[in-house]
């Protein structure tokens, strides 16, 4: 620890406390090296895959890249790279963010470095997110570095995708579908931040990803009593007591 202080390469997850942006208590950083944060609010911190746990450089060429999509219908807690604490928002938290309606977006530089401000309308709490680019899920190579934003969800589309969201200096912030091979940034939200305090009961035809306890941790299995969380494949969430 004292080696990663002294580079300022890294910091821990008991530096972070989070900004609240539309309900979402999001994380300052990106997620850097695995159960990290980035040095600082505008550090590009690393790349990851849907549902992996190996971290990829945001800068030059990479060797061993794996141009297969992963399997599984979430993103599992095991491959979640986020700090303690922490972990990939859903969609719907990443829809929160980009809500026009109560969310300010505003691509600017800071520090040198490109990117988005997020700013909450009501509350004037604000994060910004670095316009790292991505890795092709092909070849693994950079693309976009320093004009768009690609940050990953943990919500499963299909097979082969995954959804997220995107921004840059000519395009407002807007939701996606990617390939699950593709290397993006993960800004983090805090564990149980939604799922408990904004629940929604839309959930016709979808099917079961998860159950979380009042936390926000994953349970492995869905409960038989007491207050739970019941998440979807479609973002969405429903709340149960018995």
């Amino acid at each position: 620890m004292a080696i990663l202080i002294a580079f300022c390469v890294q910091t821990s997850f008991a530096q972070e406390t989070g900004v609240v942006i539309n309900g979402v208590t999001w994380a300052t950083r990106n997620v850097g090296a695995p159960g990290t944060f980035a040095a600082a609010p505008e550090s590009s911190g690393m790349f990851y895959q849907w549902n992996r746990p190996t971290a990829w450089s945001t800068t030059g060429s990479v060797s061993g890249w794996d141009s297969s999509n992963s399997t599984g219908t979430t993103w599992e807690t095991a491959n979640d790279p986020s700090p303690a604490g922490w972990r990939v928002p859903t969609m719907e938290e990443l829809a929160k963010l980009i809500d026009a309606t109560k969310v300010d977006f505003a691509f600017t530089t800071e520090n040198g470095i490109n990117g988005g401000r997020f700013t909450d309308k009501t509350t004037g709490n604000s994060i910004f997110l670095p316009a790292v680019g991505g890795r092709n899920n092909s070849s693994g190579d950079i693309v976009s570095a320093g004009v768009y934003g690609m940050y990953s969800s943990s919500t499963f589309y299909d097979i082969n995708f995954c959804y997220g969201f995107s921004f840059s200096n000519s395009i407002i912030p807007y939701s996606d579908i990617g390939t699950k091979a593709s290397g993006r940034s993960v800004r983090p939200v805090k564990s149980g931040s939604t799922g408990i305090y904004d629940v929604s009961v839309d959930t016709e035809n979808a099917k079961v990803t998860g159950y979380f306890d009042i936390l926000g941790r994953k349970l492995t299995e869905e409960p038989t009593k007491g207050i739970y969380i019941i998440q979807y494949d479609n973002g969405k969430t429903k709340k149960m007591m018995r």
